[in-house]
């Protein structure tokens, strides 16, 4: 969570997963019932990604960028600059500027508003990817908003334009062939993955480690007491203490685990069609803004 002070505070996304929390422990019926309104029936159990995929690339970005406007304390807007210097090429990224000034909206999310569930999918060529924003609340979200993201080789997003707007309901399925990763507000697969998602493209740019990236994403996701022990940890370990690896992984799946504040990252390391080795983290959130309190090593094989 942003450690940035604000007098306004919102429900946002870790609102959200604080009810989550709530139904698993066993509230009363009455708060139950509250706290099933405020989060999908259809969570997001596992995510996966991997080096290289055009629709990995932008759900790591549109994912952390939403939790970083969506904050609980207000937005987190050294986080959502140092994700914007990342992703979106130079030239882009003034044009956003002049955009936002002339309509009052952010240039990213083309809203005024933060989405409540997003889909990143494969778009007609390789280097288009579809972006899909639900907006509303409740169980039935009123209104969808349709992005086409452009990329250049290199993976930079060079283009950010609306191709429509409608009902959810109006909302056409995509075809099980299409890959495709989700999100919403509230989900802590969905979070995690947003966090490891962009750390490890911030660790594996295309020229040297993007190491403001990497420290805007630290101070989001972790507890100001883990962010502590992780520095003394690398210190002696002389290896990155998210990662718990000295390289970066070419394959990861994030996912629910046994316990609902535990959520498991295996991270394959290696080359070819085969990795060689594959990591399992077990990544513990706090119960109310769902910070990541804790983070250790549970298998390697």
């Amino acid at each position: 969570m942003s450690r940035n002070t604000h007098a306004r505070r919102r429900p946002g996304r870790r609102a959200a997963l604080a009810a989550t929390l709530a139904l698993a422990v066993g509230l009363g019926v009455s708060t139950q019932v509250a706290a099933q309104a405020t989060v999908p029936a259809h969570a997001v159990r596992s995510v996966s990604g991997f080096n290289g995929d055009p629709v990995t690339q932008v759900a790591d970005f549109y994912g952390a960028y939403v939790d970083a406007k969506d904050d609980a304390t207000g937005p987190d807007t050294a986080l959502a600059k140092a994700l914007r210097a990342h992703y979106l090429t130079p030239a882009l990224a003034k044009r956003l500027t002049v955009w936002e000034k002339k309509n009052r909206a952010d240039g990213v999310l083309r809203a005024r508003n933060v989405p409540v569930q997003w889909t990143v999918s494969e778009g007609r060529n390789g280097l288009e990817v579809v972006v899909t924003l639900t907006f509303g609340g409740g169980e039935s979200p009123t209104r969808t908003a349709r992005l086409v993201v452009t990329q250049e080789p290199t993976g930079h997003i060079t283009d950010i334009r609306t191709t429509g707007t409608s009902s959810a309901k109006a909302t056409a399925k995509s075809s099980a062939a299409v890959r495709s990763v989700s999100g919403f507000n509230g989900d802590p697969v969905t979070q995690v993955a947003d966090f490891y998602g962009a750390y490890v493209d911030a660790k594996d740019d295309t020229t040297n480690p993007d190491t403001a990236l990497a420290k805007a994403l630290r101070a989001h996701y972790l507890t100001p007491a883990l962010a502590k022990r992780l520095t003394a940890w690398e210190k002696k370990n002389k290896v990155d203490g998210v990662l718990r690896a000295r390289n970066v992984p070419v394959d990861w799946t994030v996912r629910a685990g046994a316990d609902s504040r535990e959520i498991v990252v295996s991270h394959a390391y290696g080359g070819g069609e085969t990795p060689t080795v594959w990591t399992d983290l077990v990544v513990k959130l706090e119960s109310v803004f769902g910070d990541i309190t804790d983070i250790r090593t549970t298998s390697t094989r």
